[in-house]
C-alpha cells in the first residue's frame, strides 16, 4: 500500500511538473511569437549589416578577375569567348559564364568604389537572408526559426566573399521557394518564374542545380498525381522553358550547359582551396548541423517523402567532398528541411514589417556614403604593387594563383589567376608546385614565357628560394608580399 502511494505520489508530481514545463514552454513560445513579425525581419537585417560594416568581402582574389572582365565587357559590348588577359594562355577558349554579374560588379564599383561592390553583395545577402527568414518562421515557433536561421547564416558567412556565387544565393534560395511553395498547394509553378533562369544561367554556374531540382519536385508531384496529366504537362512546360531559356539565352548556346559538368570533373580542384574536403573543426558550424539533420531523420524517417530524403542525402556528401557545395546545403537544405521539422504544425504567414526593405534601403545608403577602408592583405598587396613601375609591370610575371585576380584588376598580364577552369589541370598543378618551391619548374617558366619579374606571398615555398637564386633581387616587400625583379 505504502509503495502503491509513494509511486501516486512520484506520477502525480511528474505530471504536475510536466505541465507546469508545458506552460512555461507555451508561455515562452508564445512570448516570442507575438514579436515573430519583428523578428522575421530583424534576423536578415542584422546579417547584412554585418555583411557590409564589420565583414571583409574581398578576402578571395577572384573578385580582381571579375573586375577586369566587367570592365573588359563594358569597354568592348561584348562577352569574351578566348582569354583575354594572361601572358601565359593568349587566345585560349575561354567561357566568361559569369558575364552579367560581372557587368553589375562594375557597376556598383563606378558609384562608390569597393563601398559600392560591399552595398551591392550586402543587398543580396538582405534578400537571401530574409527569404530564408521567412520561410522558417512559416513552419517554426518563433524561437526555432531563429535558431534554423542562424544555423544558416552560420554556415553561409565563412562563404560571403564578392565573387557571383554570392548573388546566386538570392536566385537558389527564389528558386527553391517557388518550387516548394508549388508543391505546398498541389501545383505546378508559374511557367513566368523559368525567366528566372535567363539571369541565373547567365550569371553563375550553379543554375545547373536548377534543372535537379525541379526534375526532382516534378517527379515527386507525378508520384503523387499520376493520373493528372493537365499538372504533368505544366511541369513539363516549366522545365522547358527553363531549359531553352539556359541553352539558348546565353552569348555560348547549348555548349553553356556542359560546362558545369566539365569544371566539377577537373583533377586540379583537389589543389583549390574551396573544392576542399569538408573537415573539422574548420566545418564545425555544417557538421552540427548535418549531425541535427540526421537526427531529425532518425526521428521522422517514417514520414520523410522519399525523394526529399534522396535530395538532402546528396547535398550532405556534396558538402563533405566538397565544403563550397556547403551553400547548397545550408540554403536547399533549409527550406526543405523546415516541412519535416514540425509536419503537424500548420503553416502560417507572418505578416510583414514595413519597415524591413526601407531599413535595407538606409543600410545601402549608409554603406554607400561612409568611406571603405581596403584592407590589403598577401592576396591584394596593392600599395606594393602600386610601387612597381610601368615598364616592369609590362613585362611578363610570375604570380601566385590567388593573386592573379589583383594583377588583370589593375591591367597586368598574370601568369595564373583563379580561372583553373581555362588555365586546365597540367597548368595549374604546375603552378601549385611552382609555388610550394619547385624552382626547377621555375626556371623552365621563366625561359618558356620570358618571366622578368615576380609576386609571391612571404609564407610560401617559392619566397626563400627566390632570395637565394641567382639573377634575382628583391625589388619591393611589405609584410603580405614581395616583389624580385630578374636582373638584365
Amino acid at each position: 500500500m505504502t509503495s502503491v502511494t509513494a509511486g501516486g505520489w512520484w506520477q502525480r508530481a511528474r505530471s504536475a511538473f510536466a505541465s507546469e514545463a508545458s506552460r512555461t514552454d507555451h508561455f515562452a513560445a508564445d512570448s516570442l511569437d507575438a514579436h515573430a513579425a519583428t523578428l522575421q525581419a530583424l534576423l536578415p537585417l542584422f546579417a547584412a549589416v554585418m555583411l557590409a560594416f564589420a565583414f571583409n568581402l574581398f578576402m578571395d582574389g577572384d573578385t580582381g578577375w571579375h573586375l577586369g572582365a566587367g570592365h573588359w565587357i563594358v569597354a568592348n559590348r561584348t562577352v569574351p569567348l578566348v582569354d583575354p588577359f594572361s601572358h601565359t594562355m593568349p587566345g585560349k577558349a575561354w567561357m566568361a559564364h559569369e558575364w552579367l554579374i560581372e557587368v553589375l560588379m562594375v557597376g556598383a564599383e563606378a558609384l562608390r568604389g569597393w563601398a559600392g561592390l560591399t552595398a551591392m553583395f550586402a543587398l543580396s545577402a538582405a534578400f537571401t537572408f530574409w527569404l530564408l527568414s521567412r520561410e522558417a518562421f512559416r513552419y517554426l515557433p518563433a524561437r526555432w526559426a531563429m535558431v534554423a536561421v542562424f544555423a544558416a547564416v552560420g554556415i553561409l558567412f565563412p562563404f560571403a566573399l564578392a565573387r557571383p556565387h554570392m548573388l546566386a544565393w538570392s536566385l537558389l534560395a527564389a528558386w527553391t521557394v517557388i518550387l516548394l511553395r508549388a508543391r505546398e498547394k498541389r501545383s505546378a509553378p508559374p511557367v513566368a518564374a523559368a525567366l528566372l533562369m535567363v539571369v541565373w544561367a547567365n550569371s553563375h554556374a550553379s543554375y545547373i542545380v536548377a534543372f535537379g531540382l525541379a526534375g526532382l519536385f516534378g517527379l515527386e508531384s507525378l508520384i503523387e498525381n499520376p493520373r493528372d496529366r493537365k499538372l504533368l504537362g505544366r511541369w513539363i512546360i516549366f522545365g522547358m522553358v527553363s531549359l531553352a531559356a539556359a541553352v539558348f539565352l546565353t552569348p555560348f548556346g547549348p555548349e553553356h550547359f556542359l560546362y558545369p559538368f566539365e569544371v566539377s570533373g577537373m583533377k586540379a580542384l583537389a589543389v583549390i582551396g574551396e573544392w576542399r574536403r569538408s573537415v573539422l573543426p574548420a566545418d564545425l558550424m555544417f557538421y552540427t548541423c548535418l549531425g541535427g539533420l540526421i537526427l531529425l531523420v532518425a526521428r521522422r524517417w517514417r514520414s520523410v517523402p522519399p525523394l526529399r530524403l534522396l535530395l538532402l542525402a546528396g547535398l550532405s556528401v556534396m558538402a563533405i567532398m566538397h565544403a563550397r557545395h556547403q551553400m547548397l546545403f545550408a540554403i536547399v537544405g533549409l527550406l526543405v528541411v523546415l516541412p519535416m521539422i514540425a509536419p503537424d504544425r500548420p503553416v502560417r504567414d507572418i505578416p510583414r514589417v514595413a519597415w524591413f526593405w526601407p531599413a535595407v534601403a538606409l543600410m545601402v545608403a549608409v554603406r554607400l556614403a561612409v568611406p571603405y577602408e581596403f584592407k590589403e592583405h598577401s592576396s591584394y598587396p596593392l600599395t606594393l604593387l602600386a610601387g612597381v613601375p610601368e615598364e616592369i609591370r609590362r613585362q611578363p610575371v610570375y604570380n601566385e594563383y590567388s593573386q592573379g585576380g589583383p594583377l588583370v584588376m589593375i591591367g597586368v598580364r598574370p601568369y595564373i589567376d583563379g580561372r583553373a577552369d581555362m588555365y586546365g589541370d597540367d597548368f595549374t598543378f604546375r603552378a601549385k608546385a611552382i609555388t610550394r618551391g619547385d624552382i626547377v619548374k621555375f626556371r623552365e617558366d621563366v625561359e618558356r614565357f620570358g618571366i622578368r619579374w615576380a609576386v609571391l606571398e612571404n609564407i610560401n615555398g617559392l619566397t626563400p628560394k627566390l632570395m637565394r637564386e641567382p639573377g634575382w633581387r628583391v625589388f619591393g616587400r611589405d609584410e603580405h608580399a614581395t616583389v624580385f625583379v630578374k636582373a638584365d
